[in-house]
């Protein structure tokens, strides 16, 4: 094959006024690869991707695939119980998580006028809302990490940090444990670690491939 042929479709690497066909990089290649979950040796815009469009699909690869692991990882359970009924485990460490918000002047603004009148602040619920979700994620990802597949005796605690109500922090602790019977408590969890591992190696894949396309 010349060398001015694509080695994936041979159709002619070409740049001008009438018409052009670029190569991928290698760097663009290893993209191009993470978001078909090929392993193609070479690719050029006829039979791969625009350039221009690249990063876009490979942003949506992201979220397509973040949103697939979070709702794997639902399925982990988490309990702020330490022995449930009916379970038997083994227990692996202390897992823990940690998220900080900050709240700025409008949020004190709207937090200040709602306890005015005894109600609940929504911006500040809300913002602890995505607080617990993002340490319930840690949790069960450092669980699956120590071979586990469940966190007993979950803790949740707030706090204001900074002063003057600058930051939200919500902290979580729990247990780590690997369920023996797990055909008993939650059939499903029996694939979840691995799928996991899968999708945590192809989001990595991913985030690596949007940082080497923005440097182009």
């Amino acid at each position: 094959m010349a060398a001015n042929e694509c080695t994936h479709c041979g159709e002619p690497i070409k740049g001008g006024m009438l018409g052009s066909n670029k190569g991928f990089s290698e760097k663009q290649l290893f993209a191009l690869n993470q978001c078909l979950g090929e392993n193609r040796g070479g690719a050029c815009e006829k039979c791969g991707s625009s350039l221009l469009e690249l990063p876009n699909k490979v942003a949506s690869q992201i979220a397509t695939t973040q949103r697939d692991l979070f709702a794997l990882m639902d399925i982990v359970p988490l309990a702020s119980l330490h022995s449930p009924a009916g379970w038997e485990y083994e227990t692996l460490g202390l897992v823990t998580g940690q998220s900080t918000t900050g709240t700025g002047m409008f949020s004190d603004v709207a937090s200040a006028f709602t306890d005015l009148f005894g109600t609940q602040s929504k911006t500040y619920n809300s913002k602890l809302r995505n607080g617990e979700n993002i340490c319930r994620a840690a949790l069960r990802i450092q669980a699956i990490e120590m071979g586990g597949n469940a966190v007993l005796g979950v803790d949740v605690d707030y706090a204001e940090v900074g002063g003057q109500r600058a930051m939200l922090m919500v902290c979580m602790t729990g247990t780590a444990v690997r369920l023996k019977n797990v055909a008993a408590v939650r059939p499903e969890l029996a694939e979840v670690p691995e799928k996991v591992h899968a999708l945590s190696e192809r989001l990595k894949g991913l985030e690596k491939a949007q940082k080497d396309l923005s440097q182009f």
